[in-house]
């Protein structure tokens, strides 16, 4: 790194501090709002670091939804590598994850982001001012900018590290090195696969394949050019880009296998939340389920991120700045002729007319012929592309207005259109100060100022070469305008008077310690909604947690809590019935002594031939499932009626383990009150064991009269040949760059 270089990465640090003051410099703001920040979040977030701590990988989460696989939500970031930041921390006074390392971890990874688009940025031949320029575009502007989930900021920065190692696979002198670049291009997809992003990662292999096709025609057509085609070349030249991009996909597949697999299996098991209701997981969404996607004024957000609600659903501006914005148009004008500024203006124009959504007909043509795109349910999220194609494409034009400063001729086409731009925008601001019945919010008047302002920056830039004055307060210029649509950090006071769900989470500690201090396991339910995930953070196992996934069968079952062994109940103070075993200022709790213990012994079965029938069976009244269970195939040994008492205790219970002592009086089937879930392993004294599904949800394996001890053990087959095609891919990669750099130091 050249002493230039690492000044311009210390000013991007600085720049990203000063983007988020509010959380880092004060503490009068937080990320942390909403019942997804608070519950799903940083709610999985504290869940990850106990286990951590614990020593164990969180592969199975017992404390929400009545137990599920942790990574088959893949939101949870289960496997991402930089989360062991948060491990090395102690937790606050709260015993809770710190919020101002929550808020710092944010800063670092859109610091990260910003550092790989700098080296993209420089990759590509910009200078340092401008690969400046364009990387805090990109990590502070667009959709990076504004996105309120961590873990999809965490996956959208790789993109700009992913193009360049793609760049310098295209570059390599030998196939060899070419490889090795197109691999470590997998390993940053993997990375963003490990994030739960996998829609952004989606995303990021598009740009991949799409931008070697775009690379491929170019250097074909340059060398074709007089010459006649013939097969051999076209084989010759085509077989090594059909490599680098093999390589990518296949290295980005085994780096994040550990994540796609159980999510895979998961999939196939449960049901998402989206328009309409819940939906099969593994089902192609029906179109009209599909999200609406963006409006067509959404066109303006490029210049007025707060030009009225651009979508329906989720939607996000591509703003990256006016003057960026500007930047990009003047690439697109004087840059045409290089081939990555022809592909990202294609690029951003396609995956603009995609995120339209049903009001376009390319999103409708993919919807049909793209396999899996519509797992993208969201089309607005594709506004990433956009805004990641105008961020390299404004390094690209600032270059270009620098190097063309003082030359007249060459941008006199251009002055007119700045000029009358910033006519009409003055007019704009003027109008409703005379003509007061005319009404200008104050975000398109702050807009309109700073569009007149660029436009007289690209008019000095034009002008004559830009000093180190001129420079810094094009940078400052810049970096006001950015951190100007900054929104993601509420005020605390704010998020008071809304109801604040990081606060009423802070209040239920004292009733969720109580509930635990309980004899026995038991499940809880917190009577409020949205319903707080008390499971993860506190760890007391709950029905309910944070998610827009839940196992189908669960869902099925849930209505009936009682066989979820949901013995208490925590409500507000408020709550006028009486009974309460504990009161404290902000909540009570009840006890409901009707509800079915962790496990029980039945002797009878009741046959059904299919899981609609099972549950029809189990919504009917009259059944008592303390003495039958309902099956769906017949049990491997026959039950026997019992003379006497039967007993289960249990002797240890983990996260993905549990043991118990059982006494039949005669042969039974153990029903335990946990989600049936592929994976989990059983023995009976010693000896495996089937475990079936039961009572249409639940687990259950036949026990033999006497003393028994039964132990289960979570054992995903999925996460371990994930995580065992991980460390292959992974360690195949490191070892072929030592090989190369044993090579290169050798000659």
């Amino acid at each position: 790194m050249t002493r230039t270089t690492a000044k311009y990465v210390a000013l991007l640090a600085l720049t990203i501090v000063l983007f988020h003051w509010k959380t880092l410099l004060t503490s009068q703001f937080t990320s942390i709002v909403g019942w997804e920040g608070v519950n799903q979040t940083y709610g999985w977030l504290h869940f990850w670091v106990n286990s951590i701590w614990h020593g164990h990988i969180p592969l199975w989460d017992p404390y929400a939804f009545g137990g599920r696989p942790f990574s088959g939500e893949m939101q949870t970031s289960a496997y991402y590598p930089f989360r062991l930041l948060f491990a090395l921390l102690p937790l606050n006074r709260n015993e809770l994850v710190s919020p101002r390392f929550y808020h710092e971890y944010l800063a670092f990874t859109r610091f990260l982001c910003a550092c790989f688009t700098f080296a993209l940025l420089r990759e590509l031949g910009r200078s340092h001012l401008a690969s400046f320029v364009g990387a805090c575009a990109f990590s502070m502007g667009g959709l990076v900018g504004r996105l309120p989930w961590p873990h999809y900021m965490e996956s959208c920065i790789w993109l700009p590290a992913v193009f360049m190692f793609m760049l310098r696979a295209l570059r390599a002198e030998g196939r060899g090195r070419a490889l090795l670049e197109a691999s470590f291009g997998g390993l940053c997809i993997g990375m963003s696969i490990l994030t739960g992003g996998v829609q952004f990662s989606m995303m990021q292999s598009i740009v991949v394949v799409t931008a070697v096709v775009c690379y491929g025609v170019s250097t074909r057509s340059r060398a074709d050019s007089g010459a006649a085609r013939q097969w051999p070349s076209i084989r010759a030249h085509w077989q090594p880009l059909a490599m680098i991009v093999g390589v990518f996909l296949v290295v980005a597949f085994g780096t994040g296998a550990a994540q796609l697999l159980p999510a895979y299996e998961y999939g196939k098991l449960s049901i998402r939340s989206i328009n309409g209701g819940w939906f099969p997981m593994a089902e192609k969404i029906p179109y009209d389920r599909m999200d609406h996607g963006m409006l067509p004024h959404s066109l303006i957000t490029g210049l007025f991120p707060a030009g009225g609600v651009p979508g329906l659903g989720e939607a996000w501006p591509y703003y990256i700045g006016a003057l960026p914005f500007f930047l990009a148009l003047a690439a697109i004008w004087k840059c045409r002729n290089v081939v990555w500024v022809r592909y990202l203006t294609g690029l951003a124009l396609f995956a603009f007319l995609y995120v339209l959504g049903e009001y376009s007909p390319l999103f409708g043509l993919l919807y049909a012929l793209a396999p899996y795109l519509w797992m993208v349910r969201e089309p607005s999220r594709f506004i990433y592309l956009v805004s990641f194609a105008f961020a390299v494409l404004a390094a690209y034009g600032l270059d270009r207005i620098l190097e063309g400063a003082g030359d007249d001729v060459q941008w006199a086409p251009a002055k007119p259109w700045l000029k009358w731009t910033a006519i009409v925008c003055g007019a704009g601001i003027i109008v409703p100060c005379v003509f007061t019945q005319i009404t200008l919010g104050v975000w398109p008047c702050l807009s309109m100022l700073l569009i007149i302002a660029s436009c007289a920056w690209c008019y000095r830039l034009s002008l004559r070469p830009a000093s180190a004055t001129v420079r810094f307060m094009l940078v400052a210029f810049i970096f006001f305008d950015l951190n100007l649509f900054n929104w993601n950090e509420a005020s605390r006071s704010t998020v008071t008077k809304n109801g604040d769900q990081y606060e009423q989470m802070l209040t239920l500690r004292a009733p969720a310690e109580f509930v635990k201090s309980r004899p026995g396991l038991n499940r809880v339910r917190v009577g409020v909604d949205p319903e707080p995930n008390v499971g993860d953070i506190y760890g007391v196992q709950s029905l309910w947690g944070g998610g827009a996934t839940v196992i189908t069968g669960f869902s099925r079952l849930s209505p009936h809590e009682d066989l979820f062994n949901v013995r208490y109940r925590i409500r507000p103070v408020s709550t006028p019935d009486p009974g309460a075993i504990y009161q404290d200022t902000f909540w009570k709790v009840y006890e409901d002594t009707k509800a079915f213990p962790r496990a029980w012994l039945v002797h009878h079965t009741l046959l059904e031939p299919s899981h609609d029938a099972a549950f029809a069976r189990i919504d009917k009244p009259g059944i008592d499932f303390h003495r039958v269970a309902i099956v769906e195939a017949p049990l491997p040994r026959a039950l026997e009626e019992s003379g006497a008492d039967d007993s289960v205790r249990f002797r240890s219970y983990g996260a993905d383990e549990m043991s118990m002592d059982v006494n039949a009086g005669a042969t039974g089937l153990l029903v335990l009150s946990e989600v049936y879930y592929p994976g989990w392993r059983a023995t009976v004294n010693g000896e495996r064991a089937e475990i079936r599904e039961v009572d249409g949800a639940l687990r259950g394996l036949v026990v033999p009269k006497g003393a028994s001890r039964v132990e289960l053990e979570y054992v995903p087959l999925s996460y371990y040949a994930g995580a065992g095609l991980g460390v292959v891919t992974v360690g195949a990669v490191l070892l072929a760059w030592f090989w190369r750099r044993r090579q290169a130091a050798a000659v």
